[in-house]
Protein backbone atom coordinates (compact mmCIF):
# COMPACT_ATOMS: atom_id res chain seq x y z
CA UNK A 1 0.00 0.00 0.00
CA UNK A 2 1.99 3.55 -0.83
CA UNK A 3 2.35 5.58 1.60
CA UNK A 4 0.12 8.45 2.52
CA UNK A 5 0.80 12.04 1.64
CA UNK A 6 0.94 13.10 5.65
CA UNK A 7 3.08 10.51 5.82
CA UNK A 8 5.59 10.91 3.06
CA UNK A 9 5.59 15.14 4.12
CA UNK A 10 6.52 13.42 7.69
CA UNK A 11 9.37 11.69 6.55
CA UNK A 12 10.13 14.59 4.22
CA UNK A 13 10.30 16.57 6.85
CA UNK A 14 12.61 14.04 8.83
CA UNK A 15 14.75 13.73 6.15
CA UNK A 16 15.82 17.01 5.88
CA UNK A 17 16.39 17.88 9.36
CA UNK A 18 19.01 14.94 9.43
CA UNK A 19 20.49 16.71 5.92
CA UNK A 20 20.37 19.91 7.31
CA UNK A 21 23.73 19.07 9.97
CA UNK A 22 26.32 20.70 7.95
CA UNK A 23 30.09 21.33 9.89
CA UNK A 24 32.92 23.46 8.14
CA UNK A 25 36.09 23.07 9.49
CA UNK A 26 39.60 25.03 8.23
CA UNK A 27 42.89 23.64 9.53
CA UNK A 28 46.07 25.10 9.45
CA UNK A 29 46.63 24.39 5.38
CA UNK A 30 46.07 27.93 3.76
CA UNK A 31 42.69 27.14 2.09
CA UNK A 32 41.60 23.81 2.54
CA UNK A 33 37.69 22.82 4.34
CA UNK A 34 36.96 19.71 5.36
CA UNK A 35 32.91 19.77 5.33
CA UNK A 36 30.34 17.12 6.39
CA UNK A 37 27.22 16.85 5.65
CA UNK A 38 25.22 14.09 7.34
CA UNK A 39 27.43 11.04 6.68
CA UNK A 40 29.68 12.72 3.95
CA UNK A 41 32.89 14.03 4.43
CA UNK A 42 33.66 16.46 1.13
CA UNK A 43 37.23 18.72 0.86
CA UNK A 44 37.06 22.09 -0.72
CA UNK A 45 40.43 24.08 -1.84
CA UNK A 46 41.68 26.74 -3.84
CA UNK A 47 43.42 25.84 -7.07
CA UNK A 48 47.47 26.18 -6.95
CA UNK A 49 47.06 29.17 -9.28
CA UNK A 50 45.05 30.86 -6.19
CA UNK A 51 47.16 30.08 -3.54
CA UNK A 52 45.73 26.68 -2.49
CA UNK A 53 46.74 23.54 -2.34
CA UNK A 54 44.35 22.10 -4.77
CA UNK A 55 43.15 19.29 -2.50
CA UNK A 56 39.37 19.03 -3.25
CA UNK A 57 36.79 21.02 -5.96
CA UNK A 58 36.89 25.14 -5.26
CA UNK A 59 33.87 26.25 -3.14
CA UNK A 60 32.73 28.22 -6.48
CA UNK A 61 33.25 24.73 -8.24
CA UNK A 62 30.37 23.48 -4.81
CA UNK A 63 28.40 26.15 -5.51
CA UNK A 64 27.89 25.73 -8.93
CA UNK A 65 27.64 21.72 -8.89
CA UNK A 66 24.82 22.20 -5.61
CA UNK A 67 23.21 24.72 -8.38
CA UNK A 68 22.73 22.04 -10.95
CA UNK A 69 21.77 19.15 -8.83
Amino acid sequence: MPPTLRARREAARSASAVMAVVTVHGGGSRFKQEIVAGEHRLTADEPRSSGGDDTGPSPYDLLLAALGT
